[in-house]
């Protein structure tokens, strides 16, 4: 019996010990988030990793620092949820830096964070005010960010909006993107995106920066695009450049091709031009003329089997080696369809 309590008590030791491995932080329901960033060190040389326990956080969340690693239990069960438009937020300013509106925010030099396994809700036009107006769910000044494996909402404009000063570099994968509002993934600079889904209502969908840099891209691939009205898949206000390969549509999609937003004013000049290209889309009920392949027409006619994240960032990061080296902590089902027609 003795023997059995020791054997017990070793594994329960090492078991502990595994877990605190794993995380360097854990918060659970009713704990704060911000207070677990706070203990991170100010700057990790390695990932500092925050797991949150499945359950519902009403909190705006501010990530300063750079590294941090926020992981949920369970993208559909842990969900982090805020009401706030740029005029109603309460929190304007953070260790004396200006703070946006947002409800996960990463400030400037917040570099090389990822967010994964979570729901991540800016709820302000159902609960306080029926209104598009932008309403992000994750705001970024920081570059070199990830996030995937979560869902993504907003019901307003601009749900996920990673706009660093120069342009960044963001990477996301496996992502359900459920907005009302216009331009609810809308990069500045480098963005790849692949398996995801997007769900709309009524205004376009996507929006890519890029100006200063003729190289700056918004690249998806095999992603799902679909609106509950009839929805034009995208448009820019300024230097743009968008990739779409082996993506999917529903018959939501008009016949309305990416372009200039506006038919009565002009905010830039776009100096470099239209620059929409196509590989493997398709569109229930017939796909339409500007969806054919292009790819040809793009600088360095790059072929479909070279356009990947690498590719995107011109080799300047790899963000799917940082995934494989911690995927010990965020594995999780690829590539799992969203059935974002019943999911709430």
């Amino acid at each position: 019996m003795k023997k059995l309590l020791q054997s017990l008590c070793c594994i329960l030791l090492i078991s502990t010990t595994t877990y605190a491995q794993r995380y360097q932080a854990t918060v659970s329901p009713g704990q704060s988030i911000q207070a677990a960033i706070e203990a991170a060190p100010e700057h990790s040389a390695k990932p500092y990793i925050i797991f949150i326990k499945n359950g519902i956080y009403n909190q705006k969340v501010i990530i300063d620092k750079p590294n941090i690693v926020l992981l949920g239990e369970n993208r559909d069960s842990t969900r982090i949820i805020n009401a706030e438009t740029a005029a109603s937020r309460k929190i304007k300013e953070y260790k004396g830096q200006p703070v946006n509106m947002g409800v996960i925010v990463l400030q400037k030099g917040a570099d090389d964070c990822l967010i994964s396994g979570l729901t991540v809700y800016n709820n302000y036009g159902t609960t306080v005010e029926q209104t598009t107006v932008h309403q992000m769910a994750i705001y970024g000044q920081a570059t070199r960010t990830i996030v995937i494996n979560c869902n993504v909402w907003a019901d307003g404009n601009d749900a996920l909006s990673l706009w660093a000063p120069d342009g960044g570099m963001y990477y996301h994968a496996d992502l359900y993107l459920r907005c009302p509002g216009v331009d609810f993934l809308c990069p500045r600079g480098w963005c790849y995106a692949t398996r995801c889904t997007f769900y709309g209502d009524g205004r376009a969908l996507i929006w890519h920066d890029g100006r200063g840099n003729p190289d700056k891209k918004l690249v998806i691939t095999d992603s799902h695009f679909d609106s509950k009205r009839p929805v034009t898949l995208g448009r820019y206000h300024h230097d743009s450049q968008f990739f779409l390969l082996n993506c999917t549509m529903t018959s939501k999609i008009i016949d309305h091709p990416i372009g200039y937003a506006y038919s009565d004013q002009v905010l830039d000049s776009i100096p470099w031009g239209n620059r929409v290209y196509m590989y493997n889309v398709k569109r229930d009920g017939g796909d339409f003329a500007w969806m054919e392949n292009n790819l040809e027409k793009a600088k360095g006619s790059p072929k479909a089997s070279e356009i990947n994240a690498k590719w995107t960032f011109g080799g300047a990061w790899d963000p799917e080696a940082k995934i494989q080296a911690l995927w010990s902590v965020l594995a999780y089902k690829k590539g799992q369809f969203v059935n974002y027609k019943t999911k709430e």
